[in-house]
């Protein structure tokens, strides 16, 4: 495993990230599905990061080493917050660059997330965004499978802590 310090800033440049999303913006679905690719790649990129065994790190450095990550590669910074009945949520607060690009960024994020989570667990995690901070405020995430999830979302903005999307 190689430390944050390292992480390269090539995982997807600051100077390429407000025109990424930009670009996808203007292509619609297009550019969602563009989206959903870099953000599969970008977790594929960052899981490579931790080592041969990311699933051997405490949890704790887990999340530390991701954020770290994240912040060098200008994408945001997160922080974990366990849950009750098998999910928990991340906080994600973007970068300027990402702020800029309105609610597209909730897809490229939802994407990271879940490929980096599914990665470590070695099985299929489930990510939901639930509330956008409208770049003011962290955006919300829910994690854990799928069924978990559906049954969090069906119980409503009461569950979720907000607004459902």
């Amino acid at each position: 495993m190689i430390s944050p310090t390292q992480a390269p800033s090539v995982i997807l440049p600051r100077s390429v990230l407000a025109g990424l999303f930009h670009r996808c913006a203007s292509l619609g679905d297009a550019g969602i599905a563009a989206l959903n690719e870099a953000g599969d790649r970008t977790g594929a990129e960052a899981v490579a990061l931790f080592g041969d065994s990311p699933d051997a790190l405490p949890a704790a450095e887990f999340w530390v080493f991701l954020d770290e990550i994240l912040r060098k590669a200008g994408l945001g910074s997160i922080s974990f917050k366990p849950g009750g009945g098998g999910f928990a949520a991340i906080a994600w607060r973007d970068s300027a660059e990402a702020t800029a690009s309105g609610d597209l960024r909730c897809h490229f994020a939802t994407v990271l997330l879940r490929s980096v989570l599914s990665r470590v667990a070695g099985r299929a995690v489930e990510v939901a965004a639930v509330q956008c901070g409208g770049g003011t405020e962290p955006c919300w995430y829910l994690f854990g499978s799928a069924e978990t999830i559906q049954r969090v979302l069906a119980d409503g903005p009461s569950r979720t802590g907000g607004q459902e999307r």
